[in-house]
This record gives structure tokens, sequence and C-alpha cells, in this order.
């Protein structure tokens, strides 16, 4: 009887197990047939027709931010446009510097077919000629074309087909299938002439042929670029060219809001991309603000490679009294003598100081000289700077043509006039990546003036 009873209660038991795991496989079997409804293959073509979709359906089409390989080293980052159509056709244009046939830098628009392809994932596809991208992905040199073909056929390292990586509403991230570069694709939020115009006044804001180092830094730890203007800029760990320690380079392409780099970076932790000029309009700034980018200009400022004329106006009454005293006395040095300015600066002589700069005539033309009285320049901090003088500082050799005993007044006053600048100051330049004019605000010492 016992024996059955366990026979009954296995048998119930095992019962249940089945009951059981019928249900979960038959529960797994119909979520699977749910998941599945759709192959692989399909799910693909439906994606390949969204991106279509939203490919075609910008009004004022796409912004390619286009880069060749990064191991071509001579390549910045280009502004393509894109417009698709559902037919299959794309218009391209750019006034990019390897356009062909003389259209260099000329904005230039041309048509061709483009494909959404399914290879293990979605890829943009430009088979056919397009003469505004397909030069990057030419075999010959661009500065030859089309005649020399390039070593192994590599052409510039750019591609014409193009792995989707991620998209969404306003953007479209991609691979180049070949050589790998990224390339973005973003709505074009306005015309492209317009866009384009845009462009070039900002990289005209941030970037000039007089000052092309940049500080890059996270707010503890700097390093430089150098030669953005040309969107192809190194990393180096000190501004001096002759010993500059090359560190990494990478290419950028300009935006109407500032620049992009070609890929996604950091400094100290810190991640950094797209950056963007800041309201004050003083720095560059990362996404989250927490990287910054400055052009050198109080480098460029404090190197004085051209003299700043003091703004008389901007002086204390004592000092424009000396100004005046230090005219007049130029005048009774000599008759022959007029005072054009005083600047800080470097003289012909190659003293960094309070300069003078006169005229005077010589074979019936006016000939332009200068004296100075010798300053101290230290740098402190990022704009900050002291003026250091000293009755020791010697001057005989560089108050040339001002220190006959006729004229030992114009050293005097010009010696005075420098003392009264002696202080620590916060340079604040009229602009952040070109300044013309510097005001210098007294932090210790010294007086608030300005120089332009």
């Amino acid at each position: 009887m016992k024996n059955m009873k366990r026979s009954i209660a296995k048998g119930l038991i095992c019962c249940g197990m089945v009951a059981v795991l019928s249900t979960v496989f038959t529960s797994c079997r119909f979520e699977d047939e749910d998941y599945f409804s759709e192959s692989a293959a399909l799910r693909i073509e439906h994606q390949g027709e969204e991106l279509r979709n939203q490919l075609v359906s910008a009004p004022n089409g796409w912004v390619m931010q286009f880069f060749c390989a990064s191991d071509i080293a001579q390549f910045e980052g280009f502004n393509l446009f894109a417009r698709f159509e559902d037919n299959g056709k794309v218009t391209m244009a750019s006034d990019h510097r390897l356009l062909r046939n003389g259209k260099a830098n000329s904005f230039t628009e041309a048509s061709s077919p483009y494909e959404i392809l399914n290879e293990d994932g979605l890829v943009l596809a430009f088979n056919v000629w397009n003469d505004v991208l397909t030069p990057f992905s030419d075999p010959v040199a661009y500065w030859a074309a089309p005649n020399n073909i390039l070593k192994d056929g590599e052409g510039m390292h750019g591609d014409y087909n193009f792995v989707i990586m991620s998209r969404n509403e306003n953007e479209v991230i991609m691979r180049g299938e070949r050589y790998q570069a990224q390339v973005r694709l973003v709505k074009c939020d306005r015309p492209w002439k317009q866009y384009n115009d845009d462009v070039k006044a900002m990289k005209a804001k941030i970037t000039n042929t007089t000052i092309n180092d940049y500080y890059v830094t996270n707010g503890s730890r700097t390093l430089y670029f150098q030669g953005v203007r040309n969107g192809k800029f190194l990393y180096t760990d000190n501004l001096d060219k002759t010993k500059a320690v090359k560190v990494d380079s990478v290419a950028c392409v300009f935006t109407p809001n500032g620049l992009r780099l070609e890929r996604r970076d950091s400094i100290g932790g810190n991640k950094f991309q797209e950056l963007v000029l800041a309201a004050d309009q003083s720095c560059l700034q990362s996404e989250d603000g927490s990287v910054r980018v400055m052009a050198c200009w109080d480098t460029y400022v404090l190197n004085f490679p051209s003299l700043k004329k003091l703004d008389k106006t901007s002086l204390t009454p004592e000092q424009q009294t000396l100004y005046d005293e230090i005219e007049a006395e130029v005048v009774k040095a000599n008759s022959t003598y007029t005072l054009s300015n005083i600047s800080i600066g470097t003289s012909a002589g190659d003293v960094t100081g309070l300069v003078i700069t006169y005229t005077y005539r010589s074979n019936g033309k006016r000939v332009t000289a200068n004296a100075a009285i010798e300053l101290n320049v230290e740098k402190l901090a990022y704009g900050q700077v002291s003026l250091g003088y000293s009755d020791a500082n010697k001057a005989d050799e560089n108050m040339i043509g001002f220190n006959s005993k006729s004229a030992n007044e114009v050293e005097k006053k010009v010696r005075q006039l420098a003392a009264t600048l002696a202080g620590t100051y916060q340079m604040i330049p009229d602009s952040y990546f070109l300044p013309s004019a510097i005001t210098f605000n007294s932090m210790r010492g010294g007086t608030t003036f300005k120089v332009d």
C-alpha cells in the first residue's frame, strides 16, 4: 500500500512538472515567434527605408562633415552639402580646395546616384562619380589630377561608401567602409550658401594669420594647439616651435558656432569633440563646458611683435602731463624732432619697454626712429602680466639721440612715466582671438591704461 501511494505521488509530481515545462516551452515558443516575426533581412530592409525617408525629408538637406583617413596628415575636415531625393539621386555641393576643372574654392553643385545597401548592416553608398565627393577617393594625386596615379592607387584615403554607425533625428554618424574615417551627416538648418558663409565668418573670428596658437585646458591640465587655421592641428606641450614635442595631431571642420574635431578627444579625463564659441566670445568650449580652447593672444601681446601705442586719454592726469612734457623735451633736444607716439613694445634696438617713436628730417626726407626705457615683463598667468621698472635699468644705449646733456630731460621724463606703469595687471583684449586693443587693469600697483 505504501509503495502504491509513493508511486501515485511520484506520478502526480511528474505530471505536474510536465505541465509546467509544457507551459514554459509553449510560452517561449510564442514569444520567439512574436520576436522573430520579421526576418533579419526584412528588418534591415525596413531600417533602410527609414534611413531613406530621413535623408529625403530634410528641407535644407544635410551637411556632411567629411574627413579623410587620419594617416593623411595634410588634409583638414571639409563641409560638403547633400540633398537626397526619393528616386535615388543626390545633389552635393561645396567650395573645397580639391574640386577639379578650375572649380577649386568656388561653390559647386554636382548630382549623381546614391544607394542604401544591406551589407551586414546599412551602407550609404556613392558608387558613381560625383565632382564634389569622389575626388577624395580618386587614386590620383590631387595636385596633378587626373594625370598621376598615387602609390598603390590609394588616393587621399577618402571613402565613398559609409557604414551607418548610429543616427537620430538630426544626425547620422557614419564610418568610411575602407579607410574608417568618421563622417557625420547633420541636418542643415539654413540655405547652403548661408551656412557656408557663416562657417567662413566663424573661422575668420577664431583664427587668423597672426595668432595660430591655442591653449586647450580643463582647468588643471593645459596643452596647446598649433595650426588651427589650417584645420589640421598639432598638440604640443609648449609653445616654442623649435622645441615642440609632438603629442598628437587631429583634423577639424569649422561650423557656424565653432569647430568639431574629427574624433572625440580628452584632456585630464574630460572629453570633448564639438567646441562652440562661448557667450562672452572669450574662448571655445566643449559641450559640457569642462574643456576650453583659448587663443594665445596674451603671449602674442607679451611678445610685443609690434608697438602698442599708449592711449593718452586712458592715462591719469599725472601721466598725461608727463606725456606732454616728453613731447616738449623731444623738440627741445632737436628742433627737427617730432614725437609720434609713446608705446609699450620692442624698439629697433630690441629693447622691450616704454618706447618713444619720433621723426626727424634728414637729407630732405622724414625718417622714423625710436628709443626705449627697459621694462621687465613677466607673464604670471593666462592674461596676467607684471611690468617691472628699475632705475638701475641701463638706458645709455637705448635712448640713442637723447643721452646727451642737452637731451637728458627726455630720458628723465620717460623714466618717470615708466615708473608709473610698474605693477601687476589683468589684460582685457577687445577680441580674445585677434586683439587690436588691450586694457591693462591694475591688480596691484601701477594704473589702469589702454594700448592699441
